[in-house]
């Protein structure tokens, strides 16, 4: 047991947050704790972390256990470097790496006594236990996966924008590695490259990682259980992930009939006793009077369920064929081109989503296009008749001072009872419609914006991070608003779910140049996946022909499945050698003998190392292209030769 959590209980106030939390997290566990905004997570990371204590129960951390905790907005330390920073994570390897390199020295020198040999192997033992070898490799993998340039490693971190500090910060607690490591909402300021790598990552992590998200294609990435938060208590369900949702689904189900039948029951015996209690059959009566109580008391609690998102899009009037067309575009301010000569057309009814990595201009093209910016060159237009609505993700649309209520009402010109209907749809309600825009909370503003483009009925969504500082039901629910709606999309996000729900084109900002794809994230992101292949190609005497495409046969998914199966398990067994040889070098460095060459088993140890690391590669491989060619089998996908097509049904 790693940390046990016992009957904690918080309160605010008159407000109950934490009404009894009871849960326990084991060594090497990737666990999830979901619920609504306001459900009593950030109160209950803090209580683990030691901010707040509990008013009443018990938190117990394993004797010498470090915990990593990463806020949802965490500042990073003024006056160094973006590289010094990420290198303030691992101070306690780059000690022991100085410390054991000069111990080598003494010991080539051939003035090493018994007590330098020992220290030697304390130091060594400590270094490995760390994985130290790897520390300097680490540091700048870390940054550059969490898109960082080399060029900007000497970069002062007080001239990062906000999102950089904070992929800077999860670098920093990535590299300190510590036993409990707390994930407050990690992919906020990723892009979609950085996620993934991210999942990568978790899963490969030595200690246990609690994470707090509400990107579910992320937690099925890396959940291995579920911790349920619902009106101030946790429940701990089995994971994957997406076993919980059908788990709890079917639970909530069960637990209504059950509730259903409780009722039924319990009004049969109210009628009874209302009917019989003062006459001759009134001992009867208060036999099931007391039934009645009992049945009562242990009446069936169902979770509560928040309202969801209720607004929706109305008739749109049809736009012209082409929406948005760009010729020869380029993106950037001054100097600094962002997007080179982009030949991209939107047509009515088309879904795009625009990805790309941090910083590659994706707002900027819409800016442009919006023409809220200059272009640097080249043309972009509108097409006729098309009324657009555009969702910023800095909710610079919107006045701070002024309520959601007067937004509507002076702004977009509403009543005021049309007014509260349309906030009411959105979740905003009560005396939350009269207060300053800069006292809502993120989710609250976009809920805002989200309504205001509703009532604007444009047939042109463009959408710049809709899902930033929205919890689970509420993506789902815009998920579900926007597949309702009628017109064209433009979709910048990194909701991967939301980018798979809703579009059916992808425009990729790469460095490199704007890739356009015929399909949704999912097909694109398989398409990528793809090894490429040589295509044959039939020669005549003029000119090559179109490549001849063939497409794999039943049999040969049968047959390539069988090899696979075999390569997977040569693989695995690789692995596991290699994992043997390593145990065995490390065994013998913890108990170095007078004849022993130290520094040769280090520079062994080293090695046989990444043998590990290259053999479980090929084994993660082999288990991709055998889980590809299975889903064929099942009819899950369909997909011609390697490098030539892979897409969904």
């Amino acid at each position: 047991m790693l940390l046990s959590v016992s009957n904690v209980k918080k309160s605010f106030g008159p407000d109950h947050i934490l009404k009894g939390v009871t849960f326990r997290l084991e060594p090497r566990e990737r666990v999830a704790l979901v619920g609504r905004n306001g459900a009593g997570k950030t109160t209950l990371l803090k209580i683990l972390t030691g901010q707040y204590g509990p008013d009443t129960g018990n938190v117990l951390l394993s004797r010498g256990a470090k915990v990593g905790y990463l806020k949802q907005e965490q500042p990073v330390t003024m006056g160094r470097t973006v590289l010094e920073e990420a290198q303030s994570g691992t101070e306690e390897r780059l000690v022991l790496q100085i410390r054991l390199r000069e111990l080598e020295e003494i010991i080539h020198s051939d003035k090493a006594t018994d007590d330098d040999l020992e220290e030697y192997a304390l130091v060594h033992e400590h270094f490995l236990d760390s994985e130290g070898y790897s520390v300097e490799s680490d540091v700048r993998t870390v940054l550059l996966r969490m898109g960082f340039e080399e060029s900007e490693f000497d970069k002062q971190t007080s001239s990062l924008s906000g999102g950089e500090r904070t992929r800077l910060a999860i670098a920093r607690l990535l590299l300190e590695e510590p036993d409990l490591l707390i994930l407050d909402e990690p992919t906020n300021h990723l892009d979609l490259q950085a996620t993934e790598w991210l999942e990568g990552w978790i899963r490969a992590y030595h200690g246990t990682i609690l994470l707090v998200s509400h990107d579910r294609i992320f937690l099925e990435a890396t959940a291995e259980r579920v911790l349920d938060m619902n009106d101030g208590t946790v429940r701990a369900w089995p994971g994957p992930f997406a076993k919980f949702l059908i788990l709890k689904e079917e639970d909530q189900e069960r637990l209504a009939e059950v509730a259903k039948r409780q009722e039924q029951d319990i009004a049969k015996l109210d009628e009874f006793v209302r009917r019989f209690m003062n006459s001759q059959r009134t001992a009867q009566a208060r036999g099931r009077l007391k039934l009645m109580d009992k049945l009562i008391t242990e009446k069936v609690q169902i979770a509560k369920n928040d309202k969801q998102m209720a607004g929706g899009f109305g008739k749109t009037q049809r736009s012209g064929d082409i929406v948005l067309e760009t010729k020869k575009l380029r993106v950037g301010f001054g100097d600094n081109v962002l997007i080179k000569d982009l030949d991209w057309t939107v047509r009515f009814g088309e879904r795009w989503g625009v990805i790309g990595e941090n910083g590659s201009g994706k707002s900027s093209l819409i800016q442009t296009c919006m023409n809220l910016i200059e272009s640097l060159s080249g043309q972009h237009r509108l097409g006729s008749g098309v009324v657009a609505g555009y969702f910023t993700q800095d909710a610079s649309d919107l006045d701070p001072e002024m309520s959601p209520i007067e937004t509507l009402t002076m702004e977009d010109g509403m009543g005021v009872p049309e007014a509260r209907t349309l906030l009411g749809r959105f979740l905003i309600t009560g005396d939350d419609v009269y207060r300053p825009v800069r006292t809502l909370s993120g989710g609250e503003k976009n809920k805002l914006s989200l309504a205001r483009l509703t009532n604007l009925n444009p047939n042109l969504l463009v959408l710049d991070e809709p899902t930033n500082h929205l919890d689970m039901a509420s993506r789902e629910a815009l998920a579900n608003v926007i597949k309702d709606f009628k017109g064209t999309l433009i979709l910048i996000s990194h909701d991967r779910y939301l980018l798979s729900q809703i579009t059916d084109h992808t425009l990729d900002i790469k460095k490199s140049g704007p890739v356009q794809y015929p399909g949704s994230y999912p097909e694109y992101r398989a398409s990528l996946n793809v090894k490429q292949a040589p295509v044959p190609t039939v020669k005549t005497a003029n000119k090559p022909v179109e490549p001849v495409v063939p497409t794999l046969s039943p049999r040969d998914v049968s047959k390539g499945i069988e090899r696979l199966k075999k390569e997977v398990g040569a693989a695995e067994h690789g692995v596991s050698m290699r994992e043997s040889e390593l145990v065995q070098l490390e065994n013998r460095l913890a108990h170095i003998g007078p004849k022993d060459d130290v520094v040769a088993l280090s520079k062994k140890h080293h090695e046989v190392k990444k043998d590990v690391a290259n053999a479980m590669a090929l084994w993660e491989e082999k288990v991709v292209e055998l889980e590809k060619l299975e889903a064929m089998r099942s009819g899950a996908v369909e997909m011609t030769v390697p490098g030539v097509e892979f897409r969904s049904k």
